[in-house]
Order: structure tokens, then C-alpha cells, then sequence
């Protein structure tokens, strides 16, 4: 995270204890880059970017039932900039809908979470 995000060490192990070094909250990630500046380096302009992206993955396609976490191993897939729009990010919601899905069908299940607009869309055009 310190390499990835641009965060101190400190700040980072503190955020990543919370959540037994799995996941990071929402409102953390949008505290360390809510801020404007003028004359930011290139690499802090990456740091925000993969920041923003992790939040919105957290938020949207990968939302888990907690819906106040993302958890980092998604940024993993997002240290290359570059390589961001060859990755099948629509499979990926898809698959993490599907098991959604399976989780919600179970029968102690009390609510269902993921990118539910996706869902919208599948039933809406006949898909599934």
C-alpha cells in the first residue's frame, strides 16, 4: 500500500489493522486523496488514481455486505495505470454477482449485496 497508494507506512499498517490487513475502510480512502492540489508530482497523480479506482471498486462492482470496505487485493490489478482497460472488469462484476447470488440463495441469507444494477440490466433485457 505504501508504494501503491503513496500512503505513509504508519497510517497504512494502522488502517490495515482495523480490518485484520484484508481491507480498507471507504471513508479512509477518500480522507488520504479528497484534497486538491496544484503542482502534484506524476507519481501522486498515480497514487489518486489507483485510490479513486479502488474506491470506486469498493463501492460499485465489488461492493460486499459491510458496503463500507474494499478489500486491497484489488490493488493489485490496478499498479500498471496502463493496463486497466484490457483487464475484463465486466466478467469480474459478473462472477462477483453470481456469487452474491449464491450466498443470498442460502437459506439463512437475510440480504443480498453486489453491483445489483447489473442484475437490473440481466432481467430487465431477458438475459437470465
Amino acid at each position: 500500500m505504501k508504494d501503491n497508494l503513496g500512503v505513509p507506512l504508519v497510517k497504512a499498517q494502522d488502517e490495515l489493522r482495523v480490518y485484520n490487513s484484508s481491507a480498507v475502510r471507504l471513508v479512509w480512502l477518500r480522507d488520504q486523496f479528497a484534497y486538491k492540489s496544484v503542482g502534484l508530482s506524476d507519481d501522486h497523480i498515480d497514487c489518486a488514481v489507483r485510490a479513486y479506482l479502488l474506491f470506486l471498486l469498493g463501492c460499485t462492482l465489488f461492493s460486499d455486505k459491510t458496503g463500507i470496505t474494499v478489500p486491497v487485493a484489488y490493488l493489485n490489478f490496478l499498479i500498471d495505470i496502463s493496463d486497466i482497460s484490457s483487464y475484463g472488469w465486466g466478467a469480474g462484476a459478473l462472477a462477483q454477482l453470481y456469487r452474491q447470488l449464491g450466498i443470498a440463495s442460502r437459506a439463512k441469507a437475510k440480504q443480498i449485496c453486489g453491483y445489483l444494477t447489473l442484475l437490473e440490466v440481466l432481467i430487465v433485457f431477458n438475459i437470465i
